[in-house]
Order: structure tokens, then sequence, then C-alpha cells
């Protein structure tokens, strides 16, 4: 599973987001994995470029994924 996030602009287009930033439900996807049983790799994926440097984004967006990991109760 590839995790990215993502914001929806005013005009309707889509910008990337840093994890836990945007407008997926994460949670729910968690949750859903865990309940049947995943055991596959999630890759987190590092589109997002708000942060400055390219080790900052990665950096926030994977505290971003742990945290909705952690609050999935699916880490």
């Amino acid at each position: 599973m590839h995790c990215k996030d993502i914001v929806r602009e005013p005009d309707g287009k889509t910008e990337w987001a840093a994890m836990e930033r945007g407008i997926v439900d994460y949670i729910g996807q968690f949750r859903a994995l865990k309940k049947d049983g995943y055991s596959g790799v999630l890759s987190l994926e590092t589109h997002w470029r708000g942060a400055g440097t390219p080790e900052e984004c990665s950096r926030q967006s994977m505290a971003g994924m742990k945290d909705l990991l952690r609050r999935a109760e699916s880490l």
C-alpha cells in the first residue's frame, strides 16, 4: 500500500499534503487493513514538498503516518 495525502483546493484541484494533514481517511483505511488481516507492506510516498527540504518533508510525513497508525490502533 502506498501512503500519501492530498488537500482539495478551493478551485477543486488537489495538491499533495503531509500525511495526516489531508483528506484521506487513513485511520479508517488502517483499521480496515488490520481487521482484514493485512500483512503486506506500507510505503510512505514523499510527493509533498511543503516543508523546505526533501528530508524535512519526509520526516513530517512519517511522523503523521505513525500518528495515524497509533490512532487506528494499528502500530
